[in-house]
């Protein structure tokens, strides 16, 4: 029952048919292990939880996407061309010692 409610929830409005069937809610104290659970059985502190962890998630792939960016610009900035090993590229220019 629960499960055709959240199938509902889904098709009610654009943004919430990306409600997975589980969240992980990331280990909240030393000794503690993250836990898997469904939706359906979700708090409300264990939704906030959650979001917390993915929001950790989001910051640590953008700061790599960010990274890979400027080596990709900086091979680029030195003649790099796309066949290329980009830390080669840069090596090679002297720029980092």
């Amino acid at each position: 029952m629960a499960n055709c409610y959240l199938e509902k929830l889904r098709k009610s409005a654009f943004y919430l048919k990306q409600l997975p069937e589980q969240i992980t809610i990331p280990a909240l104290g030393e000794g503690t292990e993250a836990e898997v659970k469904p939706l359906t059985e979700a708090t409300i502190d264990d939704i906030a939880f959650a979001q917390q962890g993915l929001n950790c998630e989001l910051s640590r792939i953008v700061a790599q996407i960010e990274a890979l960016r400027r080596v990709h610009d900086m091979a680029r900035s030195h003649g790099g061309k796309g066949a290329d090993l980009a830390i080669e590229v840069i090596r090679q220019s002297g720029e980092v010692k």
